[in-house]
This record gives structure tokens, sequence and C-alpha cells, in this order.
């Protein structure tokens, strides 16, 4: 015979929150939380009103903590079990939610609060899947280009972000006469002839908490102009080659003045033995003293 609930004993372990409305045997679905890494979430936790509260204990994976509500305006007391949350995580009032700082990749995953209720002498379970992601990077853009005699020009144009993360998703945006067109992936191949409407294309990243876009990358003009790259294009492709010319110069500058310094020091130590040959001959070519 199935125990009859009732007693602080026979209390169930894990019940979901319509445990008044009837124990369907199956848990609440996990809530969805998305954290931003390296800064702060919270995981509310819903108590009801009508309710006192014996305990929380807050789980992941293992036990996390457990709180102890005050009576009579005390305070809380708080036992934080896991030392990979020490010093990062507090319980906000009134409902003792937890609130993590500092969220690291290792945060990822289940977590569950178990409520053990005074009055009703039962317990209620709400869980939780923390998924965590970084803010994205402005995107990379590569083009690659290549001309076949009078055929078209192809053109490649591939799209990335440094450090990028999971459910990460790429698309490329073409521009023409004001309307826009979205193609899927990272990479993103065309063709162009002369004469034909030099489209620009823009990538667009996102993840489930960031979107960035690129700037507007003009296909056409790769292929009319193969210096394009490194001459005509917009500030931002033309400071990595004004950039490296620069310090090439410089490079170059100091290589030749440390050449001249070396042999600057060479030289000087074959014009000082020089100078003192010269000395000796002109001491041993000088008349000695008369005799009276």
């Amino acid at each position: 015979m199935a125990p009859l609930p009732g007693s602080a004993a026979q209390r169930p372990a894990f019940l979901p929150l319509s445990v008044a409305k009837g124990y369907s045997g199956d848990g609440p679905d996990p809530e969805d939380v998305l954290a931003v890494l390296q800064e702060s979430i919270s995981l509310l936790l819903e108590i009801p009103s009508d309710e006192e509260v014996e305990n929380i204990i807050w789980s992941s994976q293992v036990r996390l903590a457990t709180v102890v509500p005050g009576k009579e305006g005390h305070p809380a007391t708080i036992m934080v079990t896991n030392s990979r949350y020490q010093g990062r995580v507090s319980f906000l009032d009134p409902s003792y939610s937890l609130h993590i700082r500092n969220v690291t990749w290792e945060d990822s995953g289940p977590y569950q609060a178990q409520v053990n209720l005074r009055t009703s002498q039962l317990s209620t379970m709400q869980r939780y899947n923390l998924r965590v992601y970084r803010r994205l990077s402005e995107p990379r853009i590569t083009v690659n280009f290549e001309m076949s005699g009078e055929g078209p020009c192809n053109v490649s144009l591939t799209c990335s972000v440094e450090k990028a993360g999971l459910d990460v998703t790429y698309s490329w945006i073409s521009w023409e006469d004001g309307a826009d067109a979205a193609h899927e992936g990272s990479v993103f191949s065309t063709s162009w002839r002369p004469g034909d409407n030099a489209l620009s294309y823009t990538c667009r990243v996102g993840n489930p908490i960031s979107n960035i876009s690129s700037r507007l990358i003009p296909a056409g003009p790769f292929c009319a102009d193969p210096g394009y790259p490194l001459e005509k294009a917009s500030p931002s492709f033309c400071l990595p080659a004004k950039g490296s010319l620069f310090l090439l110069l410089l490079v170059t500058l100091a290589v030749g003045l440390w050449r001249i310094r070396v042999q600057t020091r060479c030289k000087r130590p074959k014009m000082k033995k020089l100078r003192r040959n010269r000395m000796k001959l002109l001491k041993k070519g000088k008349p000695g003293p008369s005799l009276a």
C-alpha cells in the first residue's frame, strides 16, 4: 500500500508546483533561461503566498545551497555547499530566487529548486535549463575572387566571428533597388560581369542573446579592379594594407640604422689602431737629445 501523505516522515521528495491540483507523476518541463557570459542571471522562484516555507534546496547536478527562511524579521540562514559558486551567488527576497554573478561556461546546465512547505507538509519542485552564450563581436569578412578570361568573375564572401560559440546563425543580405534578399550560411558565392548591377552585401550574425551585422561589401569592384581591396576600398579595408606598409617601412628603416651603427662600431677600433701606430712611428722618427 502506498504511504499516505501528511507527516514530515512521509513527505514526497519531488512534486510539481501544481501539487494542490493532484500529482500527475511527471515533473514540470524545465524553464529555459538564457545567460550572458561573465554577466549576471537570476533563476526566479515562485512560492505560494499562503504557504510557510521550511527550507529551499537549490541544486545543479549536485546540491548547490540550502536556504532556511528566518522567522519574525530575522535573516535567512544560507549554506552554500558547492565551492564553485562560493562568492558568486545570492538569494533574492522574498522568494529566495537564485542570483548568479559572473556567469561561466561551466554554469550552464540543469538547475532545480525544491521548496519544502511547512504548512501543507508537501514539497514543490521548479526546474530550469540554463544556457550560456557570449555576446558576438563584429564579423570578419574574407573576399576571394577568380577571373577567367572573358567569362564572369566569381566572388566568394566568407563571414566569421571570433569565439562565436554555439547556436550561431549566419546570413548574407543582398541590397538592390532598396529591396533585400537573404541567403543563409556563412559563405556566399556570386558572379559578376561588366555591366551588371553593382550589388552590395551585408553579413548578419546572431545567437540567442545578440545580433550584429557587418558593413556593406560591394562585390563588383573587386572584379573590375584587382587592386580594389588595397587601393580603393573603404577605410576598414584600407587601414590593414596601409598599416602593414607603414610597419614594413619602419622595420626596413630600423634594420638600415642598425647596420649603419654596427659598421660604424667596427670601423672605430681600426681607426684607433691606425692612430696608435702613427704615433709610435712619429716617436721613433724623433731626434734624440743632443750631448753637451
